[in-house]
């Protein structure tokens, strides 16, 4: 089973999932890979911290399969109890605040093909694309959490949903290629020399490692069946 993220509410495409014409079982990989990642990067409270435990065996398949074995260290990730506090305090000392916020979880905030009098501010114009993606999947933010469209596991959540169907595939490479690839290797190196604790430092590190294996699915995808992996 996968896991439902409560960032998002969807609508017509409905649940069967249909894969990009690389392979399906590096379909359902990506897809999978991409749903742990949102989960990894929302907000600890302690219902999410059990659904990371919960997906223990899909963590440690999608790790062999990327990472090319069980020895990779990313499935300290999700496989060992967790203190909620801690993790939660961590959480909000990087992307949250009060005071000086190391790491501001926003697509805004880390772009710099802007104007310079806009950078590492929030709600910028990824914004406002980020919304017209959305409504082009027919998704919306649910109110209850409280977070941007360009929050980091907003647009996550949102790639992982656009992945799993065949019609929604152009919206996933405009999610992934305008909008993450630009951004996210910025904050995930910033979370890895920011972060105190193991668990954020591995999920900077693990974030990067999986990026890297969506962008070669989605060349390969583009390059059609036969294309060399």
């Amino acid at each position: 089973m996968t896991i439902a993220s409560p960032a998002l509410n969807g609508s017509k495409h409905g649940s069967a999932a249909v894969a990009l014409p690389a392979t399906p079982a590096e379909a359902g990989t990506v897809i999978e890979a991409v749903d742990l990642l949102a989960h990894w990067w929302s907000r600890p409270i302690a219902h999410e911290v059990s659904t990371w435990l919960d997906a223990a065996k899909i963590e440690a398949d999608v790790r062999s399969r990327i990472s090319g074995g069980p020895e990779s260290r990313a499935g300290q990730l999700a496989t060992g109890p967790h203190d909620v506090h801690a993790l939660l305090d961590e959480h909000e000392r990087l992307f949250v605040g009060p005071g000086r916020v190391p790491c501001p979880p926003y697509e805004s905030y880390w772009r710099e093909d802007v104007p310079v009098d806009i950078r590492r501010s929030l709600m910028g114009p990824c914004t406002a694309d980020l919304r017209r993606l959305y409504g082009e999947l027919e998704i919306e933010m649910t109110p209850e959490t409280g977070e941007l469209p360009d929050h980091i596991a907003v647009e996550l959540e949102a790639l992982a949903y656009a992945l799993s169907f065949e019609e929604t595939s152009s919206v996933a490479e405009e999610i992934f290629f305008d909008h993450l690839r630009k951004w996210l290797p910025r904050l995930c190196r910033a979370v890895v020399h920011e972060a105190e604790l193991p668990f954020y430092r591995d999920l900077g590190a693990l974030t990067l490692e999986w990026l890297a294996y969506v962008q070669r699915y989605f060349e390969r995808a583009e390059a059609g069946p036969g294309s060399p992996g």
